[in-house]
Parts: structure tokens; C-alpha cells; sequence
């Protein structure tokens, strides 16, 4: 899954549907789920061109498949436990299969738990953004391991009810590409984290990716979900990423992207069947 990841991110840019690190979060975070799961993968060769992820929560079928392998995607949405599936709004190849295979749109297909529909983002960064301007007291740093219940604390607080745990998330830290020194943080006079942004690295083609970023109730309207992202950004820049995508549902999580930089260029919505 990590391979095609990175061969469509080589291939296709922005147009890639997933960042290796959509894959280690979905498969990492989730401890002791495996087998409420169904994966398939397609060779070629030796290479992989096609997989799918069948979730049986929400019957939610995910996949990712070459573009020059589109000939796969029948064969792939014939799952007949899959329920909900999501193209690109603008895939006319893509969603073409899905209604050739009983779905139709508008669909109910719940990417998260805010709604069916998602903006794909992305930004330039050729050069780091400006430093970000914190409230008296805060500040801004990336975690260390002492940090791991805080770390997960402000996860928890954020998407309630949440299903990662201490050791869920350690699990996700011992996973490729997890870098430590892009898991960002606004820490608070108090010692909580207030924010935090996670970035995850794809070093082959220098993009990183912005997943996920909360901020705690009590803490909000205060620019501190801009301010972590930007710390975020720089570090990321630091480490050799030149672009960076993130994803939003919300008008307001756009907005907050589309402030610091980001622009859409694409939307993944729901079919059901």
C-alpha cells in the first residue's frame, strides 16, 4: 500500500489520492481492528497497481489503483459488502465504474464523522512560512517520549469519542514514516498541549502531509490552530518537504488552511448502494 502510494505521488502530484502516511495512520491507530477489516491487494508482475480497504463499520470501501490499471476497478468494486465508496468529484473514469456497479451519488459514504464530502488541499513551500505569533506563555515545540499521554490526552479531548490509546499511539510512533520531530505542539503556561499538528513525511517526493490537527475547546479562537500548522510547516521545510497537503470538511477547518497558504484543487464525495 506504502508502494503505490508513493508511485502515484511520483506520478500523478496533487492528484494522488493517498500520502503514505493516510495509510500508516488508518492502519496504525486503530490497535486491535484488524479484524473487523478486509484488504486486498493486486500484483503485477511483482509490482503493486491496485488494493482496497473494506471497512465493516461504515461498509466503507477505499482503494487506491493505477491509472494505467483502471481496468481493475469492476473487479475491486464487485465487493458485495461494500456499501459506500468515494471518487473525486472531476474522475469521470472513476465514478463511471462505481454507478456501472450500483452506486449512485449523492451518497452517504462518511470519510470522517463530519460528512461525505472532503476538499483536498495543497501548498508551495519553497520557502518556510514566517515564524507564528503565540499568546504570553506559549509556545510551540515537537514531542519528546515523555509526552506520550499528554500527546494522546489532546487527541482524545479533540475527537471524542476516540479510540486511540497510549498504546495505539505508540504503535503508530514504532510505524514508518512517523517522525517525531514533525509531531508539532503548542504547549500551554499550564503544561497541556493546546494544539497540535501532526505531519507526516513522504521524503521521496518531498510532499508532506497534514494529519491530524486539533485544538481543544478551551483553547480556541485564540490563532493557535494556524499557529502550530505554520510551526508545522517550517519544520517540515526544514526537513527537505517543499509541498504540503492537508484535507478539511468543514467550512471552518478550510478557512483556517486557506489562511496559512493552502489552496483546493479537488473534492472526494460519497455513493452508496
Amino acid at each position: 500500500m506504502h508502494e503505490l502510494a508513493l508511485e502515484q505521488r511520483r506520478e500523478l502530484g496533487v492528484r494522488a489520492p493517498w500520502h503514505v502516511g493516510d495509510v500508516t495512520w488508518g492502519l496504525r491507530q486503530h490497535e486491535g481492528r484488524e479484524h473487523e477489516w478486509k484488504i486486498r491487494v493486486w500484483k503485477d508482475g511483482g509490482r503493486t497497481v491496485a488494493w482496497s480497504w473494506l471497512k465493516d463499520d461504515r461498509a466503507l470501501l477505499e482503494f487506491d489503483v493505477r491509472r494505467d490499471r483502471l481496468d481493475l476497478l469492476d473487479e475491486i468494486l464487485a465487493d458485495q459488502d461494500a456499501r459506500t465508496a468515494v471518487a473525486f468529484e472531476d474522475d469521470a473514469e472513476v465514478r463511471a465504474a462505481l454507478e456501472r456497479n450500483g452506486f449512485t451519488r449523492p451518497g452517504d459514504a462518511k470519510i470522517n464523522r463530519q460528512g461525505p464530502d472532503m476538499h483536498f488541499l495543497a501548498r508551495d513551500l519553497s520557502d518556510a512560512p514566517e515564524p507564528p505569533e503565540l499568546p504570553d506563555g506559549f509556545r510551540c515545540r515537537t514531542i519528546e517520549p515523555r509526552d506520550l499521554a499528554e500527546r494522546v490526552a489532546i487527541h482524545r479531548d479533540v475527537w471524542a469519542p476516540s479510540r486511540v490509546t497510549e498504546s495505539s499511539f505508540a504503535n503508530v510512533q514504532a510505524s514508518w514514516p512517523y517522525r517525531a520531530s514533525l509531531d508539532c505542539v503548542v504547549e500551554a503556561p499550564d503544561g497541556r498541549f493546546a494544539a497540535y499538528c501532526l505531519v507526516w513525511p513522504d521524503d521521496e517526493n518531498r510532499v508532506g502531509e497534514l494529519e491530524p490537527v486539533g485544538v481543544r475547546d478551551e483553547f480556541r479562537r485564540r490563532g493557535l490552530g494556524a499557529a502550530v500548522c505554520k510551526f508545522a510547516l517550517r519544520r517540515l521545510h526544514e526537513e527537505g518537504g517543499r509541498q504540503a497537503i492537508v484535507y478539511c470538511v468543514t467550512d471552518a477547518a478550510c478557512g483556517l488552511y486557506e489562511s496559512i497558504g493552502f489552496r483546493r484543487h479537488a473534492t472526494l464525495v460519497g455513493y452508496s448502494r
